[in-house]
């Protein structure tokens, strides 16, 4: 995706007064053709703005329309990716939605995408929209321009029937523009965040017959909603992240919550509450900005904003793959693409004991991009100013995602959402709220790649270097025992024994099968050696252990044999 650039402080005014686009029983309306002049501006961004069905109540998602359309940013225009409501074919409903939209709709257009609740001939009545879809869908599929950009409309309903009139006129509209930036909206994900078979089935359909054409033509961010929760994937490309691939972002602002599942693609996740985000255009690019109902920022993709106090630290990159050394302030890393991340991170430490930080930082792997070694990095090795180090191979650190979850102190997966590696320049332990990050020196922080995860020991505070290696880490040796294996007196305990048992986890299981990071931990602390309990032998046993630690790749399995005599 074309790089995001930093939100923007103000917008020129508005060249033109904008129309009402629609009203309650009318037919005859005045369809807004957008501002060509004006190549700085933003929008409001919702999606599924229907009502929880037990009360029907479209009050709150008023409010925040209110609250989004009072932004500072002064947005021109509101876009709807489906589902406005939950009956469309209720009056009703359409009037219930409009009251509570009052205040807005009569100053700003709305645009919407044709959901498949509100996918009925009523919905076209309430709005006029531009009539230039393909022959049979118009108002239904259309298209506009704002400053210097596209906007290309579709109705997800029949997309995935991949009927070739309309995968023709999307690949004819967006060929047919010298916008600077395309934004497509329709309502089924492309990319779900949720696994429901039948949106996973029609994500194929789209993915295989529409998303070539918008990578052809060059679409920059894809808008969309209908699994009720919030959900921004990286730039992809062939299902690929890739700096030149395309953002779908998923919306949700009405009364039904969800929680988003997993994924490698997902770059932000929020589930179980309403939100909205202002999409703003500019030179530079596009940037999204996504809050709650308090006005809590939840993500955002422009440039971070660090402290001046912090903006002149200096980490240094070096390694084998980089002439001599590279010096980047705080505020040089920030400029980089996708280089900000905010989020609660879920940990446990060496006791165990979970526990939660609410961070915002810079990515790791915009760091390794601006440096010119992410392509090139094997081994990655932090250091502080005092001198201390966490090493990491780069499938722990880069390529094997990592999570937070919400409820790991219930040991419980539920809810997990995706984060990224940080150099954290704001952050609070112990928190789950976002508001309480405060500037503090730089530290490396990770997520969990499993629930079990012990991840606290491996933040770095102060971090002044990071050392690049091309080289392969190598493997963890394997662990041994004592006794050695062979005969046993029954009830007698093994140990596990491993000559860096202060930098790996010992993992083992009983019943023949091989062990992995999920199975049971040996050793689980550092410093309560009275947590690492010998296992006692009662009948023949044979213990397999695998051996996992930062910095090196995991052991070969290795299997002892125990005889109760």
């Amino acid at each position: 995706m074309k790089q995001y650039g930093k939100y923007f402080v103000g917008l020129l005014l508005i060249a033109a007064i904008l129309s009402s686009l629609w009203c309650t029983g009318c037919s005859v309306r005045e369809v807004f053709e957008g501002n060509k002049g004006q190549e700085s501006f933003s929008f409001i961004y919702m999606g599924d703005s229907q009502a929880d069905p037990e009360t029907g109540d479209y009050s709150i998602w008023g409010q925040m329309l209110s609250q989004a359309a009072a932004d500072e940013s002064r947005p021109a225009f509101v876009m709807i990716g489906g589902d406005l409501v939950n009956d469309g074919s209720s009056q009703a409903e359409w009037d219930r939605f409009l009251a509570a939209a009052e205040p807005v709709r009569k100053k700003l257009p709305i645009y919407p995408a044709m959901g498949n609740h509100d996918n009925t001939a009523l919905f076209k009545t309430i709005f006029a929209l531009p009539e230039n879809g393909p022959e049979g869908r118009q108002e239904a599929f259309y298209s506009f321009d704002y400053g210097d950009a596209h906007f290309t409309v579709m109705d997800s309903n029949v997309m995935g029937a991949a009927n070739q009139e309309d995968i023709k006129w999307l690949e004819q509209d967006l060929s047919q523009t010298d916008k600077t930036y395309k934004i497509v909206m329709f309502h089924h994900p492309a990319y779900p965040a949720i696994e429901i078979p039948k949106d996973s089935q029609r994500a194929e359909v789209i993915r295989k017959n529409f998303v070539p054409v918008m990578e052809r033509g060059g679409v920059d961010l894809v808008l969309g909603g209908h699994q009720h929760v919030y959900m921004r994937t990286h730039p992809l490309r062939d299902g690929q992240r890739s700096e030149n691939g395309i953002v779908y972002l998923m919306g949700y602002s009405g009364g039904k919550q969800y929680s988003p599942g997993a994924y490698d693609y997902i770059a932000c996740s929020v589930g179980g509450k309403p939100v909205y985000s202002i999409i703003s255009v500019d030179a530079q690019g596009i940037t999204i900005k996504t809050m709650d109902r308090s006005g809590q920022v939840l993500d955002f993709t422009g440039a971070p904003d660090i402290s001046a106090e912090q903006q002149d630290w200096t980490i240094t990159i070096k390694g084998d793959g980089i002439q001599g050394e590279k010096k980047f302030t705080l505020a040089e890393l920030a400029a980089q693409p996708e280089a900000g991340f905010q989020h609660v991170y879920s940990t446990i430490n060496n006791w165990p004991t979970a526990r939660f930080y609410a961070v915002r930082g810079l990515t790791v792997r915009s760091i390794l991009q601006a440096a010119g070694v992410l392509d090139t990095a094997r081994a990655i090795t932090f250091r502080s100013d005092d001198g201390y180090e966490m090493s990491f191979t780069r499938e722990q650190l880069l390529d094997t995602p990592h999570y937070y979850y919400p409820r790991v102190k219930e040991g419980s997966p539920e809810g997990a959402q995706p984060v990224e590696p940080v150099i954290a320049y704001e952050y609070k332990e112990g928190s789950a709220d976002m508001g309480a990050a405060a500037a503090d020196a730089p530290c490396l922080i990770i997520g969990q790649r499993n629930l079990l995860e012990h991840t606290n020991p491996a933040f770095v505070v102060n971090v002044a270097e990071i050392i690049v290696s091309s080289r392969d880490p190598g493997q963890w040796e394997a662990a041994t025992t004592f006794p050695t294996e062979g005969k046993i007196a029954a009830g007698e305990s093994v140990k596990l024994q491993h000559k860096s048992s202060g930098l790996v986890k010992l993992h083992y299981t009983l019943d023949g099968t091989d062990p992995t990071e999920l199975s049971p931990m040996y050793n689980p602390s550092t410093y309560q050696p009275e947590l690492n309990l010998p296992i006692p032998v009662r009948e023949d046993t044979i213990i397999k252990v695998l051996v996992s630690g930062y910095g090196k790749q995991n052991s070969a399995i290795s299997s002892f044999t125990f005889e109760v005599q």
